[in-house]
């Protein structure tokens, strides 16, 4: 049997959480790194195991899994290990309605803000031109995926769409606080996929969004991530990725 990954560094979002979720089921697998400033995942070579061009991909003898959040339910399923889905009927509904909201709703709006600030750069990195830049976007398989990139290189994002992002920011740090105030875990009395998603979704938010999530405001959330940073699974992501971010105070100049 083999299990192969193919991933962006850092390892955060979706390229974390299926990453964090074979570390945690204890699954062996092979790291297949793509380089996003390369551009690797719009190259023939990986477009013909996940067509959308999207990362990551999970490859278990030779069959693409890609859809982070059903590789993840496919890894609990397929594999010995620890359960990583509650056993409890309410629970389960809870763990997948947290996971959908954590990468689409909460998780969009963090990821609006944060490709406003660092795509210009990332696009322009090793000198490219603009001619360069557009040819890249034409490779780019999934027309909204190619406009997202496209508006957030030029700038186009609207200050309507940016303070909204920001506004469901600020009222999603409140409810993730308010939903850990009644549960130990995400999806109830256990560890789940769910904590995985909110984690590599939006746990960065404590580092970047200081003003949002912290200590003070957000307790109930602080204690559940330092559950989460305590896990012998996510110290051993933390080594394996190669994020090396500035601090909150440098990142507005940075960005």
């Amino acid at each position: 049997m083999s299990v192969e990954l193919y991933f962006f560094q850092p390892l955060g979002t979706n390229s974390g959480r299926v990453y964090l979720a074979l570390l945690e089921k204890g699954v062996g697998f092979t790291r297949r790194e793509l380089n996003g400033r390369e551009f690797d995942h719009l190259q023939p070579e990986y477009l013909a195991i996940n067509p959308k061009g999207q990362v990551p991909t999970l490859v278990r003898d030779g069959r693409p899994f890609p859809e982070g959040m059903i590789a993840n339910e496919y890894i609990d399923e397929a594999f010995e290990g620890p359960p990583l889905r509650p056993e409890s009927p309410l629970e389960r509904w809870r763990m997948r309605t947290m996971c959908r909201w954590a990468e689409n709703d909460l998780g969009r709006a963090l990821m609006m803000i944060m490709w406003n600030r660092v795509v210009p750069g990332f696009a322009h990195g090793e000198g490219r031109s603009e001619e360069e830049i557009e040819a890249i976007l034409a490779k780019v398989p999934d027309p909204a995926r190619r406009r997202s990139w496209r508006a957030a290189w030029k700038q186009e994002i609207s200050a309507e769409t940016l303070e909204e992002s920001h506004r469901r920011a600020r009222e999603g740090a409140q409810r993730i606080d308010k939903h850990l105030s009644l549960h130990e875990w995400v999806a109830g009395n256990g560890f789940s996929l769910a904590d995985i998603d909110l984690l590599c979704f939006c746990g960065f938010m404590f580092r970047f969004m200081p003003e949002l999530a912290n200590e003070r405001d957000t307790p109930y959330w602080w204690a559940w991530n330092s559950r989460m940073e305590a896990r012998p699974a996510v110290q051993q992501l933390r080594a394996e990725s190669v994020f090396a971010a500035p601090p909150p105070e440098q990142r507005d100049s940075d960005a």
